[in-house]
């Protein structure tokens, strides 16, 4: 009776032990649809289960991507103890930005993971990023994968808490430690109106990017680099060719230090990202300006107890991309972008540098930088031939960035005191969002956005924002294809007639073929405010993001 007791346990066991990995990947496999057959019960949340497979399989997805699962790729199930690891607010957090196709964060700080049942994420930049719930300093998802310091400190301490272990680093040829990765971007604007100056409704453009990553055996060494090109059917000041990554890091036992070419992004809120200052802003890829161009840089990020200190410095200075005559959201006059003014000597040649801290503390992340330099915003300026020239001041700048997660509320705040020769200013973009999940008894959820802007400039800012506030909602599918909506608006308080709103919608039609909708109108009656020279510029652009 003992025996067949024993073996009765033992078969129940096994009948609910998870499976190890996954049958390969299908072209009509989705991370989700894998997330499904992964979940070991309902007390483990589908969030859950996707960032876990998503961590411990890196290598499954192109450019640490999870719109981008790659065919007959084999995926590791995590443990149901690593799942249930990251709190469901953060997974959640971290979901609906990856499917937007955001900047990432981090979601599992190292103190939340069980180092003994859980394996380590290595070959993934956001172990040490900051958009949601982080410690260090976020960077753009469309670059190639990166092994973290913090990644080689906790596999070191995996291997010094066992003894007689060791990293699991197999040696390899340099070939089998290149990846590389590739996309072509085919994109349709449509605007309703012609353009105040004439300009065409309708805008074609094509990009295509490469990226290659090496890495050493022992994961110390990395190598990256990402070039991109785009061509534009109507403005050639679109057209652009830039690296977007051409660095070599090396991690070591609690820092790292990198030297070349990258992208950085700091920041939390939705509105818009104040403090978000090492790159410069592609303007005329998205009016948002979340896309940015590759920076020239040396970066020593030091990490501990304390939290994560970061220096950056900066020897060249990269012009903000500005509409042609034929572009359209541009002023009235023409940019005489190839004649900037600098107010320092150096011109371009200025050496910037910034310093940045951050630290969680608990569910609260907080981060304090400072920068000096070439200001990111150039001012416009008339000249004596009727043009409008960039001017690019130097300044100072502090910033402050906070992201407090409570369940199914996310408090955000992003503040800066910015000072050039001409004027000191504050602008702060404080709010929340609270989600709703399954809403009406279906698998979507539904989250509220509300965030205010302030500048202390008031009406003599050059930028909406002085005294607005933005309402969005956004609604996430949790299907299949990873179908997400935002609507948001942005209303001016002192001027009931200034508004703006934006659509941004998305989903994978297969592992390797996304396809995004976004949509911007634009409402002013004040030739002073700086959305009356877009009021004609309203736009549909629909777009189709192809991997291999």
């Amino acid at each position: 009776m003992h025996q067949l007791t024993s073996a009765l346990v033992f078969c129940t066991a096994l009948a609910q032990a998870q499976p190890q990995q996954l049958p390969p990947v299908q072209p009509t496999d989705t991370l989700w649809k894998l997330a499904t057959a992964a979940r070991p019960d309902e007390q483990v949340a589908m969030v859950q289960v996707v960032y876990a497979l998503w961590q411990v399989n890196p290598q499954a997805f192109r450019a640490n991507n999870i719109n981008a699962l790659q065919r007959g790729a084999v995926l590791k199930v995590p443990q149901r103890a690593q799942m249930l690891a990251t709190p469901v607010s953060q997974a959640r957090q971290w979901y609906y930005q990856s499917i937007a196709d955001k900047p990432l964060g981090v979601v599992t700080p190292a103190q939340y993971i069980n180092v003994a049942a859980a394996p380590v994420a290595e070959n993934r930049r956001d172990a040490i990023s900051t958009t949601t719930a982080s410690t260090a300093d976020t960077e753009q998802p469309t670059s190639a994968a990166q092994l973290s310091s913090a990644a080689i400190l906790q596999r070191r301490a995996i291997a010094a808490a066992q003894p007689g272990a060791s990293p699991d680093v197999t040696p390899n040829s340099w070939q089998q430690n290149l990846s590389n990765d590739y996309s072509l971007h085919l994109q349709q604007r449509y605007y309703p109106q012609q353009g105040e100056q004439g300009q065409a409704k309708a805008h074609s453009s094509v990009a295509i990017s490469a990226e290659w990553v090496w890495q050493s055996d022992n994961r110390a060494h990395q190598i990256a680099i990402e070039p991109f090109l785009r061509l534009d059917q109507r403005d050639n000041k679109r057209n652009l060719a830039d690296l977007r990554q051409a660095y070599w890091q090396y991690a070591g036992t609690g820092y790292d230090i990198k030297a070349g070419v990258d992208i950085v992004f700091w920041g939390v809120t939705e509105s818009q990202h104040l403090v978000d200052v090492i790159n410069q802003t592609d303007l005329v890829a998205s009016v948002d300006g979340e896309t940015k161009l590759g920076q020239p840089m040396l970066n020593w990020n030091l990490y501990g107890d304390a939290g994560t200190f970061s220096l950056y410095l900066l020897p060249y200075f990269r012009e903000r991309t500005l509409p042609g005559p034929d572009g359209r959201l541009r002023p009235p006059l023409p940019i005489d972008s190839d004649n900037p003014f600098y107010e320092s000597a150096q011109a371009e040649q200025n050496l910037d540098f910034a310093l940045r801290w951050s630290r969680q503390f608990g569910a609260l992340d907080l981060g304090l930088s400072y920068f000096e330099g070439n200001n990111r915003d150039p001012q416009l300026q008339l000249t004596s031939t009727g043009n409008l020239q960039p001017v690019y001041l130097q300044m100072q700048q502090l910033g402050l960035d906070s992201q407090w997660l409570s369940g199914s509320w996310a408090w955000k705040l992003e503040s800066i005191y910015r000072k050039t020769r001409q004027q000191d200013f504050i602008a702060s973009t404080a709010g929340f969002e609270y989600t709703q999940v399954g809403v009406f008894g279906s698998s979507w959820d539904l989250g509220w956005i509300a965030e205010y802007q302030y500048d202390s400039r008031d009406r003599q800012a050059p930028v909406p924002g002085q005294n607005d506030v933005f309402i969005g909602g956004r609604i996430v599918a949790n299907d299949e294809a990873g179908s997400e909506i935002l609507l948001g608006i942005m209303q001016d308080l002192q001027n009931s007639n200034s508004r703006s709103g934006k659509l941004e919608a998305s989903m994978r039609l297969s592992n390797s073929l996304r396809l995004r909708l976004d949509a911007w109108f634009f409402q002013s009656h004040l030739t002073s405010d700086p959305l009356y020279f877009m009021r004609r510029d309203d736009y549909l652009q629909l777009s189709l993001d192809f991997y291999f």
